[in-house]
Formats: C-alpha cells, sequence, structure tokens
C-alpha cells in the first residue's frame, strides 16, 4: 500500500509540475511577483498531493522567532520537501542555489525570473561575491534569504561540514537575524527515493544566533544547535511513524555506491 500511495505521489508530482509550469508561461513577462507567485502555488499544490495520497502533513515550530521582515533562514537539507515548505512558512524566499537548477527547462527560468540566488560553486571566491549581492538585493526587499550550508541534500543520521558562505552571511549583514532550522524531512522523503512515508514533517525555527560571533564560533554554534535538534527530531519521527532509520553503515554504504558509478 505504501508503495502505491508513493507511486500516485510521484506521478502527481512530474505530471502536475509540467503542467503548472507549461500553464503559467504567459506570467513569465509579468515580473518578479508573479514567477514567485508560480513557485508558492507549485510548493502549495505539491503540499495538497503529499496530504492526501501518502499521508504526509507538515508540522512546523518556532514561527515566533520569525521577525516580520527580512531575515537568514539556515536550515538542515535532507530532502526536497525543505525546499518547497519555506513558500508556506515565509512569504517571500528567495534561496541559494546552485546554478545548475536555472538550466532545468520551464522551472529554472520560474527561478531566475522569481529573484532567486544561483551561484557557479566552481566560481571560488566570486561566487561568494555573487551570492553576497543576490542576498543583499533580496534583504532590501524584504525578503527571507534561505542558505542550506552543507550545499546538498544529506540522509538522516549524516553529519557534513558547513561551508564558509554561510559566515559570509552572517558578517555582511550584521543587523539582520540569522534564524537555525533543523527537519527531519529525510525520514519521510529520502533523496533520489521512489518512497515516501506518511506521517507530520516537522521543520524547527530555532532563537536567532546571537551577533558578533568570530567565525569559528559561529560556524561551531550553528553546526551544533542544527545537528543536534536534526537528530532529536529524527529519533521522535522515527517512534512516532515507525519509519526507517538508516544507520551509519548505510549512510557509507550510500556515499561508495555513489563514488564507483562517479569512478
Amino acid at each position: 500500500m505504501r508503495a502505491l500511495r508513493a507511486l500516485l505521489f510521484n506521478v502527481l508530482f512530474f505530471g502536475g509540475t509540467a503542467l503548472l509550469c507549461i500553464s503559467m508561461i504567459p506570467l513569465m513577462v509579468c515580473g518578479r511577483k508573479a514567477s514567485q507567485f508560480v513557485g508558492h502555488a507549485w510548493c502549495v499544490l505539491t503540499q495538497f498531493a503529499l496530504n492526501h495520497s501518502v499521508g504526509m502533513y507538515k508540522r512546523i515550530t518556532g514561527r515566533e522567532n520569525l521577525p516580520d521582515g527580512p531575515c537568514i533562514l539556515v536550515a538542515k537539507h535532507q530532502s526536497a520537501w525543505e525546499t518547497l515548505t519555506f513558500h508556506t512558512v515565509v512569504p517571500d524566499p528567495a534561496y541559494i542555489l546552485k546554478k545548475e537548477l536555472i538550466k532545468i527547462p520551464l522551472v529554472g527560468q520560474f527561478l531566475h525570473l522569481s529573484g532567486q540566488i544561483a551561484v557557479d560553486r566552481s566560481a571560488g571566491g566570486s561566487a561568494l561575491k555573487d551570492m553576497i549581492k543576490g542576498a543583499s538585493q533580496a534583504l532590501k526587499e524584504n525578503r527571507q534569504v534561505i542558505i542550506f550550508p552543507e550545499g546538498t541534500r544529506t540522509p538522516p543520521g549524516s553529519s557534513r561540514p558547513y561551508h564558509p558562505g554561510v559566515y559570509a552571511l552572517y558578517k555582511a549583514f550584521p543587523d539582520i537575524k540569522v534564524i537555525p532550522v533543523a527537519v527531519n524531512s529525510g525520514m519521510f522523503w529520502g533523496k533520489d527515493s521512489f518512497m515516501k512515508y506518511g506521517g507530520r514533517v516537522t521543520m524547527e525555527l530555532m532563537t536567532p544566533i546571537e551577533h558578533g560571533l568570530d567565525r569559528k564560533t559561529f560556524m561551531k554554534e550553528i553546526k551544533t544547535r542544527i545537528d543536534t535538534r536534526t537528530r532529536e527530531l529524527e529519533t521522535e519521527a522515527q517512534r512516532e511513524f515507525n519509519l526507517p532509520m538508516l544507520t551509519s553503515a548505510d549512510i557509507a554504504a550510500e556515499e561508495e555506491a555513489n563514488q564507483e558509478k562517479t569512478s
């Protein structure tokens, strides 16, 4: 039954994404907010499909930590789930994303036109400058900048280093609140996984990081807070919804298999 429900969602997700993008092409000439509306509509419809196909719902805690205006959200990235969920949590998100996503037909065009911050990760120092420039513009527009400091989706139970770009944002905008975000979405919707599991996925918005920290202290503080709370949320999800839990051995085997594919 779980496999059939997952199949239903995948059909709705990919088919619905294609239909939405094609039907909304005329809005491409209507400015940034029109393209942002398309992104918001896609996220809401995907959440609806998750609810009614696999029984996956969202649970957002810590909303009181969000300011009324601009902020920087530093989030754990385990799944596609959080990329669509932020659209239903904050009014005008600006994602920092890899430039390759802009090349996806239609979807990439909407990402570009909606004012997302595309960064060429192979560009070194200039990538940081482009990121700061894009974030500065977004914050001036009272938007919420979202960064995934690990740079890619990571499975539950894994620990990867945080890239220095997150500290560059913290230092460049000392008056903007930097909010750590923990999720357990990978327990329900794994990276490149066909299966989707029912239950309540939790996103927790934590209290902002203190201003004025040096780089070493900041990086340790934000990683410890996000990773620790994420592990707790993973354990809670496993117990509450009887979900499979990856072990460190599973993660190592998966990474080894991926390396063999690319070698």
